[in-house]
C-alpha cells in the first residue's frame, strides 16, 4: 500500500513538540478555567452587585470548552486528512516522543540499540539454533512448518499465510477470479478472498493484506499494520501486541543488509516507506527472502501470467532500495 510517509526527522520532531504541547493543553488549561470559573462564582455569592463577574463566568466556560476541544478538533482532522499530506501523515504517526537518532530505537524505552536488536535472539549473529526446532504445523505440501521452533503462534502465522496463499494461487489460476490492487475492495480474511475466488469473483489486495490476514486469523480480531513512516506501524495495538513485540529503525539500513546480519526472521512482518510485508523465509548469504505480499507485483503476475500467489522472493536486488523502518515480531 503506497501511503505518504513521514520520513523527515525535522517535521517529526516539531509535531512531537507540538503535540506535546496539545496534551498538556488539553489537561492543564480545562483545570486552570475550572478553577478560575469556581472563583468566579465564589466572587458573584460574596459579591452579587457587581457586574463584571458575570462576563468572568461566561469568558471561563467559554476558555474551558474551547481548550478541552482544540486538540481533539486538531487530532479528528488530521485523522480524517490521513495520509493524504505528510503533515497529517506525520502528525497521525508522532507518538510525542522526540527519538535522537539511531541506528535502532526500541520504541517501549527510547533507547538507542546496537546492531543487535535482541541479542538473545542470536548465537554469534545467527538465530539461535533451537529457534529452528521441532513445529507443530503442516504445511499446504505435507512438510512440517519449523521455522519458528517453539513460538506457536508465530508457526500457526506462518502455517496458516504458507496454506492459504497456495490455495488462493490454485483456486484463482482454476477458476479465473481476477485480481486488482484495492484496498476498499479487499476481503477481510483468507476465508473471504478464498471464498471470492472459489466463485470467480475479484480478489482485491495491497501489500499489507496477506499479513493482515494472517494476523487476524491468529489472534482473532482484525489487524492491519500500515507502514506509513519512521517511528512503529500503523495499527498496531490490541491483541497482536500480546504475541509480538515491535521493533524501530530509522531507515540507515536497506532491508538486504539486515538479512545478511542475521536481524530478519521467519515471521517477521517488515514495514519500509509505504510498503508492508511478511518473512516466510531467508537467505542470508543472498540478502534475500521468500515473502507474503499482496501488492503490485502479485496482481501484476495473476493479471498477465495467471500466477496467482502472494508469496514470492524479493531478490538481493529488489530489497536495495528497501529501507528497513519496522519491525513486527511474534515472542509466543
Amino acid at each position: 500500500m503506497v501511503l505518504m510517509s513521514c520520513n523527515d526527522p525535522g517535521l517529526s520532531a516539531i509535531l512531537s513538540i507540538v503535540k506535546n504541547i496539545l496534551n498538556i493543553i488539553w489537561i492543564i488549561g480545562p483545570i486552570i478555567a475550572m478553577i478560575a470559573l469556581i472563583i468566579a462564582i465564589t466572587s458573584m455569592i460574596n459579591n452579587p452587585d457587581d457586574k463584571k463577574i458575570p462576563n468572568k463566568i461566561k469568558n471561563s466556560i467559554i476558555a474551558l470548552v474551547v481548550l478541552f476541544l482544540i486538540p481533539a478538533i486538531i487530532n479528528a482532522t488530521m485523522y480524517m486528512i490521513g495520509e493524504s499530506s505528510k503533515i497529517s501523515a506525520c502528525w497521525n504517526s508522532a507518538s510525542g516522543k522526540i527519538n535522537s537518532r539511531s541506528n535502532y530505537i526500541d520504541p517501549h524505552t527510547g533507547k538507542k540499540k546496537g546492531v543487535i536488536i535482541n541479542p538473545g535472539d542470536y548465537e554469534k549473529g545467527d538465530a539461535k539454533k533451537e529457534d529452528y526446532g521441532s513445529g507443530q504445523y503442516t504445511g499446504y505440501d505435507g512438510a512440517p512448518v519449523t521455522a519458528c521452533g517453539s513460538l506457536e503462534y508465530c508457526n500457526k502465522f506462518l502455517t496458516i499465510m504458507y496454506n492459504n496463499s497456495n490455495r488462493l494461487n490454485e483456486t484463482m489460476v482454476r477458476t479465473g477470479a481476477p485480481s486488482e490492487y484495492s484496498w476498499p475492495k479487499a476481503a477481510k480474511s483468507w476465508g473471504a478472498a478464498l471464498s471470492l475466488a472459489e466463485q470467480g469473483k475479484l480478489v482485491a489486495t495491497t501489500c499489507v493484506v496477506p499479513a493482515s490476514w494472517g494476523m487476524t486469523d491468529v489472534v482473532g480480531k482484525h489487524t492491519v499494520l500500515n507502514s506509513v513512516g519512521p517511528g512503529g506501524f500503523h495499527g498496531y495495538k490490541g491483541p497482536i501486541t500480546q504475541y509480538t513485540k515491535q521493533l524501530t529503525f530509522d531507515g540507515s539500513m536497506t532491508v538486504k543488509e539486515a538479512i545478511q546480519k542475521g536481524m530478519i526472521l521467519p515471521g517477521d512482518i517488515i514495514g519500509v516507506k509505504g510498503h508492508t510485508f511478511a518473512i516466510y523465509s531467508v537467505n542470508r548469504s543472498e540478502g534475500s527472502a521468500v515473502v507474503f505480499d499482496g501488492g503490485h507485483r502479485f496482481t501484476n503476475k495473476c493479471q498477465k501470467q495467471r500466477k496467482c500467489s502472494p508469496m514470492f522472493t524479493y531478490s538481493a536486488g529488489s530489497n536495495k532500495s528497501m529501507r528497513l523502518l519496522q519491525i513486527v515480531r511474534w515472542v509466543k
